[in-house]
């Protein structure tokens, strides 16, 4: 997969207003990270239409939380969820009529960009010292910032912040992880969002040699029932026997532990698009907003992702989000193209393979 490495971070920080929280057709809350690679696509173009720009390229986006406050109501009217969705009452007709009401998720959220920018022409544009910038780098920090503060962000309204002050440091491959124990610092507190696929295949494999998941479900995990597993409370009956009211019982219901390698802050996030058909020649399909393109039907791809502090990231690149520029077999997917794939341990412990718990007293525990 092509990846360009970044020659220069631009790091602001943002507060959106009224931003679109339904990120697919399953989750709902953060935008989706294709809100912000968007975001950043359209910030390489409007730059590129500026002549001493036109070369610049916008290599990732990396997504750093502050503050998310979703516009929703507590409710115990749902069975299968505590929340109600905040909807907007849109004005009468000129009839006097109501308008059909379309549902549609709100939220304010706090967040710094962490974008990373490339191009054979920007070393001329590029302080050797962050702190005192030439000329040049200050033109190109003023553009960048009257470019992101005149777009939406996952159809929200684009705010600076008050007191944090956006920054362009030169950036290079040996001097990462020093710069980026200074530039973390600036971005606490918060939490990055980082694609944990890893996690997910490895708790794949442990479901498949775990005892009690494979009695229950009859059959190995796939994808699916993985991330299923791991977004719930999973209870299972223990064999010890239990004397409850002067009955015996021969079983008692208690929430499996996570294994290890699910500690974190894991959620389920949509990362791109599936191909539902072909890829249909320019024109083919009708009613699209564009023609001038191929086009397909596609479904959302969801998989796992964590919010992760910034004091755990050595360096700031690993959490940059960009296009798979290379597609294969239908799939248009998000990834983190510089982050490093780690070894996780999904061998079951003693515990886990024998299923042997100790409980203080027996009838407490029921």
């Amino acid at each position: 997969m092509h990846r360009t490495y970044p020659k220069a971070l631009y790091v602001v920080r943002l507060n959106v207003e009224n931003t679109s929280i339904i990120s697919s057709h399953l989750t709902w809350g953060f935008p989706a990270p294709s809100a912000f690679t968007g975001f950043m696509h359209h910030l390489q173009r409007q730059l590129n239409q500026i002549a001493e720009y036109a070369t610049v390229e916008c290599c990732g986006v990396g997504i750093i939380s502050h503050q998310f406050n979703p516009q929703i109501t507590k409710t115990n009217q749902f069975r299968y969820s505590p929340y109600q969705l905040n909807l907007a009452r849109h004005p009468l007709k000129a009839d006097g009529s109501t308008p059909a009401m379309i549902e549609e998720g709100k939220g304010h959220f706090e967040v710094s960009l962490v974008i990373g920018l490339a191009g054979d022409e920007l070393d001329e544009y590029l302080s050797a010292n962050d702190e005192d910038l030439s000329t040049q780098t200050q033109s190109l920090l003023n553009q960048l910032n009257l470019l992101v503060y005149n777009m939406r962000l996952a159809g929200g309204s684009v705010f600076p912040h008050k007191h944090v002050k956006p920054k362009l440091i030169n950036w290079s491959e040996h001097d990462a992880v020093n710069k980026t124990k200074a530039l973390r610092r600036s971005v606490l507190p918060g939490f990055a969002l980082l694609h944990r696929h890893d996690v997910l295949t490895a708790h794949q494999k442990w479901l498949a040699q775990y005892p009690t998941y494979l009695e229950t479900q009859k059959n190995s995990p796939d994808l699916l029932d993985t991330l299923l597993d791991i977004q719930r409370f999973n209870f299972f009956s223990t064999p010890k026997e239990v004397i409850v009211d002067q009955e015996q019982l021969e079983g008692v219901w208690t929430v499996r532990p996570r294994p290890e390698h699910l500690k974190g802050w894991l959620v389920p996030i949509p990362i791109g698009y599936g191909a539902l058909t072909d890829l249909q020649p320019q024109g083919v399909i009708k009613g699209l907003r564009h023609d001038d393109y191929p086009a397909t039907f596609v479904e959302t791809l969801i998989s796992l992702g964590e919010w992760q502090s910034p004091h755990r990231i050595e360096n700031i690149v690993d959490i940059l989000w960009n296009y798979n520029t290379e597609p294969k077999n239908g799939v248009y997917e998000l990834v983190q193209p510089f982050a490093s794939q780690l070894d996780i341990d999904t061998s079951l412990t003693d515990e886990e393979t024998h299923q042997s718990f100790e409980f203080e007293t027996e009838e407490e525990e029921f």
